[in-house]
Order: C-alpha cells, then sequence, then structure tokens
C-alpha cells in the first residue's frame, strides 16, 4: 500500500475565506500527499498552476487529513498527467455564480463549462476516480466539486480513507 493521503486546508487570505463562506465549509483547499524517496511531496491545483511541490510548502492551516487505505498508484500517474495545467479560474468564477444562484434559490439556467484548467478539488476528483473507486456520488460532476464535496466522499467511504488528523472536530 502506498502512503497516500488527502490533505485539506482552511486558508486565512480573503480568497480562501471567500470559498469556505460561499460553500459553506471549513475547508478551502484539498491536495495530494505522497512519498518520493524520501520526500513528502504535494500534487495540488493552485494560482500558480498544477504543481507538485513538498509537501511542507502546502501544508498550511491544515483541517483534516486522509489517509488512503487502497493502493493509489494509478491515482498518482492520473495527477502527473496533469502537471503544469493552469489554474482554473473561469470555472471557480462559474462555481461561485453557480453557489450564488442556488443560495438565493433563482431558477437560472446555469452554463456548463469545462476547461482545460484545473481547480484542486478537481486534481483531487481525477485521483480519486484514476484510482477506480466506485459510488462517486459527491463527485459526480468534477468541474463543480468543491474541497468540502471531496471531503465529505473520504468521510463517508471511511472502510477506504482513514481519517488520520483532525485540528477542529466540528469537521
Amino acid at each position: 500500500m502506498d502512503d497516500v493521503c488527502l490533505v485539506f486546508t482552511a486558508s486565512r487570505t480573503w480568497f480562501g475565506r471567500l470559498i469556505r463562506k460561499l460553500t459553506r465549509s471549513q475547508v478551502s483547499h484539498v491536495f495530494v500527499e505522497f512519498p518520493v524517496w524520501d520526500r513528502r511531496m504535494a500534487g495540488e491545483a493552485t494560482v500558480g498552476g498544477t504543481r507538485m511541490v513538498l509537501a511542507d510548502k502546502a501544508r498550511h492551516n491544515v483541517v483534516v487529513e486522509y489517509r488512503c487505505t487502497f493502493p493509489a498508484r494509478s491515482g498518482l500517474i492520473g495527477i502527473a498527467r496533469k502537471l503544469g495545467t493552469p489554474y482554473d479560474y473561469l470555472g471557480l468564477f462559474m462555481a461561485f455564480f453557480h453557489i450564488l444562484w442556488t443560495r438565493l434559490k433563482l431558477c437560472l439556467a446555469v452554463p456548463r463549462w469545462s476547461t482545460s484548467a484545473i481547480k484542486c478539488s478537481e486534481l483531487a476528483v481525477i485521483f480519486i476516480r484514476e484510482c477506480g473507486l466506485k459510488d462517486v456520488r459527491y463527485l459526480e460532476d468534477e468541474e463543480r466539486a468543491s474541497p468540502d464535496d471531496v471531503r465529505m466522499f473520504c468521510t463517508s467511504h471511511a472502510h477506504l480513507f482513514e481519517r488520520i488528523y483532525v485540528f477542529n472536530k466540528k469537521v
């Protein structure tokens, strides 16, 4: 078994606070952490694009962390294919409007967007799907999945994800 984790953080920036407020969540970012030789690395989609960095650089304000209890090598290969992909600003903008429309209970036609760019939650969904996991009801549309949707998936699949760290017991 690989020592791979999904790590959820809560950025203290205005952007992270906005994400948490609109999604009514305690998390605003998710990344995949994995070993490479003797170091821990993080695969994440962030403002600069999809990248692989030392996990210490990505680990800020960690809220909860889940270790995968299944072989995750195919998922890591899937996210490795996405390295260098630009960040999905348009998709994030559209997701904010979708959330606002839903919260205001407006019956507006929500445009379907699909870009080659990627957000952090999309990268996590790609990782989960590439691992071959079934029953992804929380993650049906990777373009609209939020970090909290991925967290809920991990929580509801306790046989696949071992919760190894919780900062706030409300999560």
